[in-house]
């Protein structure tokens, strides 16, 4: 079977067509995507100012968000759907209404023994092994966040990881559609080609971006070890929830100043 490219003619439905019809307009110039409810207090936690909270979906494929005001920026956050096809969906309607600027919030699970739970990884790169990306770019292409947003979520979590006593580390992501086939060789095989952890949405958000050129950075929470050959989960709800306020706070900071 071939593989999937990119079309090369124009959509038969477009999100722009949608913001179009629904006369959505965004209340903000920068927007975080968080993949769990927790994240999203936490975010809203970090807001100076709260402005509106949105507890009915105004987005599709989102499940609520948040408007405030942080380090003069006004800024917004949605909860969205976890997997690629549906956190891209959000990204895509969230573009076509203006929106150029974002940060991916959210979690992952370690695939090298230098990355344990609790630490922070910041996506460099991925290998792409979930089904969205192969519509926004050629096969052979390695999906990257923008260079500017890759910088200022560094230089934020660096004081975070610190505070917490925690790892940051800046990598690869492998991301992942099928959950329950992250077998063992292929944990092996990526992390010694220089991955860090594994999800299931980077490389679709950051193909997503890259197509739409919008600026885009990600920074993930580790929520468990796969490298073992057994499953590490957390299990100190307090402590990660301590780790969830802070890096959601370092990530909103660098969304402001982006």
């Amino acid at each position: 079977m071939a593989l999937i490219v990119p079309g090369t003619g124009e959509p038969v439905v477009s999100p722009v067509d949608w913001v179009r019809r629904s006369g959505f307009r965004p209340l903000c110039d920068r927007c975080v995507l968080v993949f769990w409810d927790r994240l999203l207090g936490a975010v809203r936690d970090s807001l100076e100012r709260v402005l509106v909270v949105e507890e009915r979906p105004r987005v599709p494929a989102t499940l609520g968000g948040v408007v405030g005001e942080l380090g003069g920026a006004r800024v917004c956050a949605y909860r969205v759907w976890s997997g690629a096809p549906a956190a891209a969906m959000a990204l895509e309607f969230l573009v076509a209404a203006g929106i150029r600027r974002f940060i991916v919030l959210g979690g992952c699970g370690a695939i090298n023994p230098s990355v344990r739970v609790f630490d922070i990884v910041v996506p460099s790169w991925g290998i792409r092994e979930e089904g969205t990306s192969y519509h926004y770019l050629p096969p052979g292409a390695v999906p990257k966040p923008s260079e500017e947003a890759l910088r200022l979520l560094v230089a934020e979590l660096r004081d975070a990881a610190r505070e917490l006593g925690v790892g940051l580390h800046v990598g690869g992501v492998w991301s992942i559609d099928a959950v329950f086939r992250e077998t063992r060789d292929k944990v092996q095989k990526y992390s010694s080609m220089g991955a860090l952890c594994v999800d299931m949405e980077s490389t679709g958000l950051m193909a997503v971006a890259a197509y739409r050129g919008v600026e885009l950075g990600l920074a993930h929470i580790v929520t468990d070890e796969l490298y073992t050959g057994a499953w590490r989960v957390y299990s100190d709800r307090e402590r990660m929830a301590r780790v969830e306020k802070r890096v959601a706070l370092a990530a909103m900071s660098a969304l402001a100043r982006m």
